[in-house]
C-alpha cells in the first residue's frame, strides 16, 4: 500500500501538475458537493416570514411597543413581554435603556418596514426574530430587532434593540 502511493505520488510529481496531486477528480466532486451543501444551508435559513395573519397580530404588538417608546410609558410598553423578563421590565431599566439611551441617540421612533432577509419566526419553534429597518426622528436608518418568545400560543417579546443600520 505504501509503494502504491509513493508511486502515485512520484507520477503526480512528475507530470508537472500539483494541482493535480492534490485534487484527484474524487477530491474535487467533494468539494464540490460540500460547497452546494453549505451555500443551500445558507439560503434555507436566509430569512422565514410568518404567516399573513400572525405577521399581523405581530405587527399590532410592534406598534403599541413604540407607541410607548415614544410616550415614555414603561408600563405599556412592557405589556407584551415574555413572564421569564419579568426581572429586567422596569420602570428603572426602560429609563436607563430606551429614554436615557436609545430615545436620547436615535430620537422618536416614525417608521418601520420588515427585513424578510434577516426575519426568522417559525411556529413549530418556540424563539423568533423580528428584523426592520426603521426611521427615528434622529437618524433615519435604523435596525430594529426584537427578538421573540412563545408562552402557550402566544408570542411574546424578549429582546428589543435598536442600533444604526449597516
Amino acid at each position: 500500500m505504501f509503494t502504491k502511493i509513493v508511486v502515485r505520488i512520484k507520477i503526480h510529481l512528475e507530470s508537472g501538475d500539483p494541482i493535480k496531486f492534490y485534487m484527484g477528480a474524487r477530491d474535487m466532486k467533494m468539494i464540490l458537493v460540500t460547497l452546494l451543501m453549505v451555500l443551500l444551508s445558507g439560503a434555507l435559513f436566509a430569512g422565514v416570514m410568518p404567516a399573513a395573519e400572525e405577521m399581523a397580530v405581530l405587527d399590532a404588538m410592534v406598534d403599541k411597543l413604540m407607541a410607548a417608546y415614544n410616550a415614555g410609558d414603561a408600563t405599556a410598553f412592557y405589556a407584551d413581554w415574555a413572564a421569564m423578563m419579568a426581572s429586567i421590565c422596569t420602570p428603572q431599566v426602560f429609563q436607563t435603556m430606551f429614554v436615557d439611551n436609545y430615545k436620547k441617540n436615535f430620537g422618536d421612533y416614525a417608521e418601520r418596514s420588515i427585513n424578510a432577509d434577516e426575519t426568522v419566526v417559525m411556529a413549530d419553534v418556540p424563539n423568533g426574530l423580528l428584523v426592520y429597518t426603521a426611521k427615528f426622528t434622529n437618524n433615519e436608518k435604523i435596525k430594529l430587532s426584537i427578538n421573540l418568545f412563545k408562552e402557550g400560543d402566544s408570542w411574546k417579546f424578549q429582546q428589543v434593540t435598536i442600533q444604526p443600520a449597516q
